[in-house]
């Protein structure tokens, strides 16, 4: 549980946060803070409520009153373009209903900085360019979105997360579906945004071992509650996963940067 000084310094906080879809909550007294700059993974089982706790602390769900703070201010009370300035939400689900092309998706991230029926400038194109090269995507600037690969299109909506200039980036399993060249790609580039610019992440996934080897800080969730939090090395031990996970497992430790691999035991 965080201490009020902890939640007051905290870039995002929640405090006593519970939710529900329907009936039965799917979040429940979730207490947590995010510091500025941290690099900070949430895991847990399906249907922990790791995608639902990311959209409450994004501001795409409503939160109930007093529960998420975003620098000591209640959600609720920013202003919806306000909020698009400083936090940019990029979601599992990549496919597009229109046939934008890739320097149009990018721009998109320029929309909280225009007033109504005006168009982007040339400080937009600028940014939005540089966010292309940031992530490798420049080549395919004016390819339709959804012709592009699945490793392609998550770096695209990076790249338009980017050009939003936004404080903090919350990425709903950014490494779903790929294949492990482009999910180093990925997390590669995260880390980057990190360590050089200070981006502070708050990411959904399911893979333990990166969860390990890029993330900073763990939170891990069982069924809609928060069970443990810390560095990997604190979260990812055998007992935990066991009971949270409910399998047994190996846990195996990489010699060069300390990353742990969990592996399921043979029934």
């Amino acid at each position: 549980m965080i201490t009020e000084t902890q939640a007051s310094t905290a870039l995002i906080a929640a405090k006593d946060l519970t939710f529900a879809y329907a009936e039965e909550p799917v979040l429940r007294d979730i207490f947590l803070n995010f510091q500025a700059g941290e690099f900070t993974g949430v895991i847990g089982p399906n249907g922990s409520g790791k995608s639902t706790l990311l959209k409450l602390i994004g501001g795409i769900l409503p939160s109930p009153s007093e529960t998420v703070f975003f620098k000591n201010r209640e959600l609720s009370r920013y202003k919806k373009k306000e909020l698009a300035v400083s936090i940019a939400w990029i979601p599992q689900d990549k496919q597009m209903a229109f046939s934008f092309k890739v320097i149009d998706i990018v721009l998109m991230g320029r929309h909280p900085y225009l007033s109504p029926l005006s168009f982007e400038g040339e400080d937009d194109y600028r940014i939005a360019q540089e966010a292309m090269k940031q992530t490798q995507v420049l080549e395919f600037a004016h390819r339709s979105f959804n012709e592009i690969s699945g490793g392609e299109k998550q770096r695209v909506m990076i790249a338009s997360a980017i050009s939003q200039k936004p404080e903090v980036m919350l990425l709903d399993e950014p490494t779903s579906a790929l294949d492990i060249k482009y999910q180093i790609e990925i997390l590669s580039i995260l880390k980057q945004l990190n360590e050089q610019e200070n981006k502070s992440l708050i990411l959904a996934m399911h893979d333990l071992h990166l969860a390990s080897k890029f993330c900073k800080r763990l939170v891990l969730l069982k069924e809609g509650r928060v069970f443990c939090e810390g560095p990997p090395a604190e979260v990812l031990k055998k007992e935990i996963l066991e009971e949270v996970y409910e399998v047994k497992v190996k846990i195996f430790q990489d010699d060069e940067d300390g990353s742990l691999l969990v592996v399921p035991e043979r029934s």
